[in-house]
């Protein structure tokens, strides 16, 4: 073993040393460390110090967050984004542009229009700056010039409803089976996943729970919602739910770990889906659950995910594993062909709410009143029922939605329909149980209550969630890390010493062969004699 060590130096007449770290190199260090690479060879290729690629590491989900509003790694082309009050506004624009597409709804010129200048005198009414303009008339001109700034060319704009797009869904299609093919991918590696909202604690608007739930003062619980995850791939196979709620610890979850909980929890205060919470999932709980399923499964772990492209999802993405591909819907036809839309979502909801109304039916057998039942009914039991209701999917049903978006394996995508299966589940259990309760629905009513969807933001949302990433942002670009210089101290030579003293001991102690022992602690005690001559420097000192 060599023993060549650093000499003794005094600490005196040194300054700290400030590096910027660009937030590309940071990416790249994170990615390095993620695939193994030790810190020391990390910062000995990038001559950068080992503390700060730790802390760099550390603060990973953060920089990543940061990431999202700039260009994606590999772009070769940046557009200049408008900096003061209309570049706030279009920022405000394009998340509520993007979201309409995602729901396939209808977008005019007049429609943007008005909701560019709706965000503008929001803003300005809540601005203190004077120089603020006064006016802004969202002209035809601004509007071709944001279109081409954001990268909205190839989006429908009429004064009609979006008509299907089947050039953009063929071509969409042409592409995606030549990376299937081209890469070999197998069905088992082909993943997408989709948010959705749920409103658990909601019953049919006509019933008489509704009304009373409106009625009562304080907090409106049938408003009460959580964000899901969903997803799985084109073999079948069901990925853990990932839930999103308001509150770190409810009251109903006091005495649970949320480690057995059948979901993975988490929260923010408006239940949303953040950059931040998407980074965490997928690297905290997609790539562990992918990778083990493809060692069960024996296959190789190579992943391609399939994802669309909203504002809670970092286009970084694709960057943070060499072994997951990330490809992006077109926003013109997510609605039309992700798969997730195309059937998992609505039967999950119909099987969660069968399974809410079967509960209530035997509160109700075994003497409760259905009222006291919905009071009672919280978040915990919301949570089982989601893992009971995602337990019914079927695996014809998550294998059969891939139809629309897939060229390859289609042979298997038989013998499933998703509005049948819905209107089967509502007809035949939902109603049937509703009835029981004596519940004045109609099949229309549960068709409400398992196609809601969450309200549109206000503006003033909008510009918090605007203002929430941009805050994570700057606090990720403040790349400025400060660091310390090393020192050898007396007490904590002492320790380390010590610490190896006694991990030397507990070897002797196993080892049987004393031989082997005796060699590896003279090997360990020459290598450690330069850090015992420094230790007694610094005591004579």
């Amino acid at each position: 073993m060599s023993t060549n060590c650093p000499s003794v130096s005094s600490a005196s007449g040194m300054k700290k040393k400030r590096t910027i770290i660009p937030l590309k190199m940071k990416l790249k260090i994170i990615a390095l460390r993620e695939r193994g690479m030790p810190v020391t060879a990390i910062a000995r290729e990038l001559g950068i110090p080992q503390s700060t690629i730790s802390t760099i590491f550390k603060d990973r989900m953060r920089i990543r967050d940061a990431a999202k509003s700039s260009a994606s790694v590999k772009s070769t082309v940046i557009r200049k984004k408008r900096a003061g009050p209309i570049g706030d506004m279009e920022r405000l624009l394009v998340t509520w542009m993007k979201d309409q597409i995602q729901k396939h709804k209808p977008l005019s010129l007049s429609t943007i229009q008005a909701m560019a200048r709706s965000f503008f005198n929001t803003l300005k009414e809540n601005s203190d700056d004077p120089t603020y303009p006064q006016v802004f008339t969202a002209s035809p001109g601004w509007f071709q010039r944001f279109k081409r700034r954001n990268n909205f060319n190839n989006v429908k704009i009429s004064g009609e409803a979006a008509s299907p797009n089947t050039e953009g869904v063929k071509a969409f299609k042409e592409e995606l089976n030549r990376i299937i093919v081209d890469e070999k991918y197998l069905p088992e590696q082909i993943f997408n996943v989709n948010e959705t909202c749920l409103f658990w604690k909601r019953m049919p608007e006509h019933t008489y729970i509704h009304q009373e739930s409106k009625t009562m003062p304080g907090f409106k619980t049938y408003k009460d919602r959580v964000t899901l995850l969903l997803g799985g791939n084109v073999a079948g196979f069901k990925l853990k739910p990932l839930l999103i709620y308001h509150s770190e610890s409810p009251r109903a979850l006091k005495n649970v770990s949320k480690e057995t909980l059948p979901i993975y929890y988490r929260y923010n205060r408006k239940a949303w889906m953040t950059l931040a919470l998407f980074a965490d999932w997928y690297l905290n709980c997609f790539i562990p659950e992918a990778r083990e399923y493809c060692r069960q499964n024996n296959i190789p772990f190579r992943i391609l995910l399939i994802l669309d492209n909203t504002p809670g999802h970092p286009q970084y993405i694709g960057n943070l594993h060499p072994d997951v591909k990330v490809v992006y819907l077109p926003l013109s036809i997510t609605a039309l062909i992700q798969p997730m839309d195309q059937g998992v979502i609505a039967t999950f909801k119909a099987y969660f709410f069968r399974q809410t109304f079967a509960q209530a039916v035997r509160a109700t057998e075994s003497g409760r009143t259905l009222r006291d039942f919905w009071n009672g009914f919280n978040i915990l039991n919301a949570i089982r029922n989601i893992a009971a209701a995602w337990k019914d999917v079927t695996q014809k049903c998550m294998n059969c939605v891939w139809k629309k978006v897939m060229k390859t394996h289609v042979d298997t995508f038989k013998g499933f329909n998703k509005d049948s299966a819905v209107d089967n589940i509502i007809r035949n259990k939902i109603l049937v149980l509703g009835n029981q309760l004596e519940l004045d629905i109609d099949e229309e009513d549960i068709h409400e209550l398992v196609d809601i969807e969450a309200e549109e933001l206000s503006n003033e949302e909008l510009i918090e969630l605007e203002e929430d990433r941009r805050k994570e942002a700057e606090a990720v670009e403040e790349a400025v890390i400060t660091e310390p210089p090393k020192t050898f101290t007396t007490k904590t030579l002492a320790e380390a010493l010590a610490a190896i003293s006694r991990g030397v001991r507990m070897l002797e102690e196993m080892d049987v062969n004393y031989e082997r022992f005796t060699k590896t602690d003279r090997q360990i005690q020459d290598a450690l004699a330069c850090y015992r001559e420094i230790y007694n420097e610094k005591n004579k000192e």
